[in-house]
């Protein structure tokens, strides 16, 4: 946990230098890239940041809703791309299926993220949400209630 956690300050100081020197279209060609690295760590990063820069990113959703559905790919990475896409927001809905599918996913983060950005993504998604209610993690079930409060 020690070494990750020293990995993800390591990739962000010197991420941050690089992006100092690009443009903003620079940076996001250069995220969508490590969407796709082998290191764990550096596509979940890659997508916090793709979530950081907002609805400027909207060009990047079909590549997190690729990371998202990648069930090779650890927990905590499918969980940062619903995060991300939740960022991006109402100009993330072509995620709505996508999200509505991670609904079903083996990790409860992942399904509770996607909650989450259903929430901010639109009302497409109100009936899944209804239907995650019954889900047996209490940590999903609060995740579609808050969604759908929000959605009201």
């Amino acid at each position: 946990m020690m070494k990750s956690i020293s990995c993800i300050l390591l990739v962000c100081l010197l991420g941050l230098m690089a992006y100092a020197e690009e443009t903003q279209e620079q940076q996001v060609e250069r995220l969508i890239k490590e969407l796709q690295d082998p290191d764990s760590d550096v596509r979940s990063i890659a997508a916090v940041t793709l979530g950081e820069i907002g609805s400027e990113a909207k060009d990047v959703v079909p590549a997190l809703i690729q990371l998202l559905q990648d069930q090779d790919a650890e927990g905590f990475v499918r969980a940062n791309a619903a995060l991300a896409l939740r960022e991006i927001g109402p100009e993330a809905k072509d995620a709505v299926p996508a999200l509505i599918q991670a609904l079903q996913d083996q990790n409860k983060d992942v399904r509770k993220d996607a909650a989450r950005a259903l929430g901010n993504i639109g009302k497409d998604a109100m009936p899944a949400l209804i239907q995650t209610l019954k889900n047996r993690n209490i940590d999903v079930r609060s995740s579609a209630t808050w969604t759908l409060g929000v959605l009201r």
